[in-house]
């Protein structure tokens, strides 16, 4: 069985969590989310321990965080050298998280998470500029 757990600073886990169960038609996915730093939650390695411990050792876990180089990633981090059935993603963001809910039971969720994080639709825009750039497509006709 799959597990996705949703990590970041403060409540952020839990917002976009949110939003992806609202997005994602009530994905059948266990997720899990940890909100660090905030509500007493101090200690990352304990809450990365515990959450971890719910899920049995044997399964595979996609953990989502939201700062590369961030303290609840590197925590995630030094778990990932201890354990290999574990993909960590970084630096999440909505639709990232709902290509990533999607391609979850692929028979290869290393090679699903690749094509999930190269796609452009879940990079940031500038919107401007891709209003401009229609807007100067329309003038060439």
């Amino acid at each position: 069985m799959r597990h996705m757990v949703i990590a970041s600073h403060a409540h952020f886990a839990a917002g976009i969590s949110e939003a992806l169960a609202l997005l994602g038609g009530g994905s059948a996915v266990d997720i899990k989310v940890i909100c660090a730093f905030v509500d007493g939650k101090n200690d990352i390695a304990q809450a990365v321990a515990d959450t971890l411990s719910e899920i049995p050792a044997e399964d595979e876990v996609l953990v989502c965080t939201d700062i590369f180089g961030g303290s609840v990633n590197n925590e995630f981090t030094n778990v990932l050298q201890q354990r290999d059935n574990i993909h960590l993603v970084t630096n999440m963001n909505l639709p990232l998280l709902i290509s990533l809910l999607f391609s979850i039971n692929e028979p290869d969720l290393a090679a699903a998470i690749r094509v999930a994080v190269s796609t452009d639709e879940v990079r940031p825009k500038y919107c401007n500029d891709e209003l401009a750039a229609l807007n100067a497509d329309d003038e060439e006709f």
